[in-house]
């Protein structure tokens, strides 16, 4: 195997040359994961990426944290715009999580499918909606079914073989069908980007310090390099949607306890206030996309 095999590729365009970056090296699993950027679409990922021992530790039955019991509303303007883009009846939500989106499809008479890593969530979620179909990641991928529909909500920032999932997720995708993916784009640029990337400058190369959280985020993307990756497995924008909220930061005055939160929500409330004005400026987005020969 040569040097340049052994080198980590991007997730996203598989480059091979990278650079380091502000974001401090984290201890877990008792290894250290450091965050890298690709050098050509400028993903910043950790290296090494996680194995499954590490996935395991991850993502524990309790990180969903308890399963919704009730529905809200909150996907109300989202289904509104699945709507729009076609007759459809069959959703696969690929990261169910606690079964937000679960609950809500199902109360809009869809016929939904959750798909998570950890088997005892998955058998918790059997239990609790017996009306919707459950897999694990492992079952999952043994199955032939098709959707009209593929929901991801912050999901892709975890994945460690992103182009991988993203290409056999592709081929799920009845004729016609879409893609509606929501989350984080970490490395968008935003107010609270530029004042989390300066405190950990100045940790990692003056302090010389080294964080201690846990890697579930594997990648953080730009509204440009994800869209790049979606055009680059065959995924065509029909909408995209970058909003800024105040996540990390404390997301209510409420939760300010102390001084420096207080001065974090002050930070974030103004990079929001930003994002009302800036085009694409904000750190979540909202992708809606059709798939290219899907038949194929």
């Amino acid at each position: 195997m040569s040097i340049k095999e052994k080198l980590p590729k991007c997730l996203f365009c598989e480059n091979t040359s990278y650079k380091k970056t502000a974001y401090e090296d984290t201890l877990f699993n008792h290894k250290v994961f450091e965050y890298i950027q690709c050098s050509n679409c400028k993903l910043v990922y950790v290296s090494p990426l996680p194995n499954y021992d590490d996935l395991d530790k991850m993502y524990p039955v309790n990180y969903q944290g308890e399963l919704v019991k009730k529905t809200t509303g909150c996907y109300d303007k989202l289904f509104t715009l699945i709507n729009q883009h076609g007759n459809y009846t069959t959703i696969l939500d690929y990261g169910c999580g606690g079964g937000k989106f679960i609950i809500e499809a199902l109360s809009n008479q869809f016929e939904i499918t959750g798909v998570e890593f950890n088997p005892q969530l998955v058998g918790n979620l059997k239990k609790h909606l017996p009306q919707a179909t459950f897999y694990t990641t492992e079952e999952f991928f043994k199955t032939e079914s098709q959707y009209d529909v593929i929901f991801l909500s912050n999901v892709l920032e975890h994945l460690t073989s992103p182009l991988e999932t993203m290409l056999f997720l592709k081929g799920k995708i009845k004729e016609n069908g879409i893609f509606v993916i929501e989350g984080p784009i970490e490395n968008n640029f935003n107010l609270t980007k530029i004042f989390r990337k300066t405190i950990f400058c100045i940790r990692k190369s003056i302090l010389n310090s080294k964080a201690s959280h846990v890697p579930t985020h594997v990648l953080y993307a730009n509204r440009e390099n994800q869209e790049m990756f979606f055009r680059k497995i065959g995924i065509s924008t029909l909408y995209y949607k970058v909003d800024e909220i105040n996540w990390p930061f404390p997301m209510t005055y409420k939760e300010c306890d102390t001084l420096k939160k207080k001065f974090l929500y002050f930070i974030a409330s103004i990079s929001v206030k930003f994002g009302k004005i800036v085009p694409n400026w904000g750190n979540v987005f909202l992708f809606i996309g059709k798939v290219h020969n899907s038949s194929n």
